[in-house]
């Protein structure tokens, strides 16, 4: 970073109400940028890392990597506003091809919607009063298409 930066965005104290949790794939953070602004809350908080959503369940993710999330959870619920959490997937995941090589993109597909689902159950049954979303961001030509899941 050379010059100093500042940011034309205002500083806003209110605590946001949203949750998103995504993959840290940066070839989908503009669109998923965009479709949070649009669709979810134009300040959520963001937690992204590898497969996204799998790092909910230490099955698919790993046991260090789930408490993490856990604690980043716990920090959120008691500490911010928080009243939902929109969890996007995403067409391609790099984390699910390492993890999965034995699946092929269907079937890996097929296991990327029912980990959606099984992170939702989990943050459901810890957190019974948070509304859950589920969305995966596929890929069509060259335009990214966000549809729910569940």
């Amino acid at each position: 970073m050379g010059a100093r930066f500042e940011s034309k965005s205002p500083f806003s104290a209110e605590r946001p109400s949203t949750l998103v949790v995504c993959c840290s794939d940066g070839r989908w953070h503009g669109q998923i940028e965009e479709f949070v602004e649009h669709e979810v809350d134009e300040r959520a908080d963001l937690v992204a890392v590898p497969g996204g959503p799998a790092v909910v369940d230490p099955w698919n993710s790993s046991f260090d990597e789930a408490r993490v999330f856990e604690s980043a959870m716990r920090l959120f619920v008691q500490h911010h506003a928080l009243a939902a959490v929109w969890l996007i997937s995403h067409h391609d995941c790099a984390d699910y091809k390492l993890r999965h090589p034995e699946l092929d993109e269907q079937a890996r597909l097929v296991r990327q919607r029912a980990d959606l689902l099984r992170a939702a159950h989990l943050i459901q049954e810890g957190y019974p009063r948070l509304r859950l979303r589920c969305v995966h961001a596929n890929l069509v030509g060259d335009k990214v298409v966000f549809e729910p899941v569940g």
